[in-house]
């Protein structure tokens, strides 16, 4: 009977070793495509996720407010428990003015976009102060009562803002008990919460207006230090606690954000610009956001598969005043998107999307 010589058993375990090899490369192969197209797909997932959830809480934005255009950009004071939480002098998670979108570009790729609005489940209406008045120093009701042209969705329980016609001042208070005399809106003095004595302070008149903020829709959207979208929540139970950062999409690298106005009161955006207005006829302008997210694929790659910073293609339509400037990019202007200094030396090993919107200020708009 023949055998295998040992020169045929070598030559037949030299085939075997080389086809595992290929066999091994090609799986190592597919192995490779196969995760680029699951972190390709988690990337757009994370991204669209992101852009959707700030445009859902941007499009409430302002409401309960800002059909009383006239005291847009009011500074806001609150008390609790005698400590002014609104100038710093406690942990100041209370918004400062009232607008319905703030965006701090302090750090130009990762920027926080703060929101603001009345919380209220059914309607919130703003209402005309009317003689007599309410009074802080006055004697009776004129300190405990603010008279109002009508109480509609005010009830115990929720936080109210005073805000002077011409803008120059706004203060904070809660509703004590549901209304019982049509007209009146009821505080009654509480140091240990948000009526301290003689707060709000000033006068207020026929003219002036009060807004139902009900529990306050105060959320920020930024990007944490893991790459993540991040939201925070102001909290009425807990006002002078920093309030907890969320994290809810992660591998999201850049959020940018420009203010879109309308500077010829033509009813349009015709200028994006990250200038927060400082007066109350420029917040009139603003009629939308546009913000821009940039999510990264999870799969560090071996190779360069990014040979160019993503651009954010900003149209050309409307006139765009950033820093660093726009580029031409085709017939549209371009805006660059530094991944570098978020994602750090590797940045071209990973892959990038950009998801872009823009975004209107319903409550905005309906007023305009």
């Amino acid at each position: 009977m023949l055998g295998f010589t040992l020169v045929e058993l070598m030559v037949s375990i030299v085939i075997g070793l080389l086809t595992t090899v290929v066999i091994a490369q090609v799986l190592l192969s597919s192995e490779g495509q196969k995760r680029t197209t699951t972190s390709g797909a988690d990337a757009q997932i994370n991204g669209a996720q992101a852009i959707y959830a700030i445009q859902r809480d941007v499009q409430m934005a302002g409401y309960g407010f800002s059909s009383s255009t006239g005291i847009l950009g009011c500074p806001i004071h609150a008390k609790f428990n005698n400590a002014d939480i609104a100038t710093g002098a406690v942990t100041p998670t209370f918004p400062t003015l009232l607008a319905p979108v703030v965006i701090d570009s302090t750090d130009v790729n990762r920027n926080a976009i703060r929101l603001l609005g009345s919380a209220k489940a059914n309607y919130s209406l703003p209402m005309q102060v009317i003689l007599p008045s309410y009074n802080p120093t006055g004697a009776g009701t004129l300190k405990t009562v603010f008279p109002v042209s009508s109480v509609l969705g005010v009830r115990s329980g929720d936080l109210l803002l005073a805000a002077k016609a011409d803008a120059s001042r706004c203060e904070v208070f809660k509703a004590t008990a549901d209304p019982t005399v049509d007209g009146q809106v009821n505080r009654d003095d509480d140091a240990a919460s948000w009526n301290t004595v003689g707060f709000p302070s000033l006068v207020y008149s026929f003219g002036d207006v009060l807004v139902n903020l009900g529990n306050v829709l105060d959320h920020t959207y930024s990007i944490s230090a893991r790459n993540a979208l991040q939201m925070s929540r102001f909290s009425v139970a807990t006002p002078t606690t920093v309030p907890s950062l969320n994290e809810l999409y992660p591998n999201i690298v850049i959020l940018q954000a420009l203010y879109g106005k309308d500077t010829n009161g033509d009813g349009a955006v015709d200028t994006y610009d990250r200038v927060m207005p400082t007066s109350t006829a420029l917040w009139r302008q603003v009629l939308a956001i546009r913000v821009a997210v940039v999510a990264q694929s999870n799969q560090y790659e071996k190779d360069v598969v990014t040979i160019v910073k993503p651009l954010w293609d900003v149209g050309s339509t409307a006139t765009v005043n950033v820093t660093p400037a726009t580029a031409n990019c085709g017939s549209s202007k371009c805006i660059t998107l530094d991944v570098e200094a978020t994602v750090g030396a590797d940045w071209q090993h990973y892959r990038y999307k950009v998801f872009d919107t823009v975004i209107p200020l319903l409550n905005m708009l309906w007023t305009s």
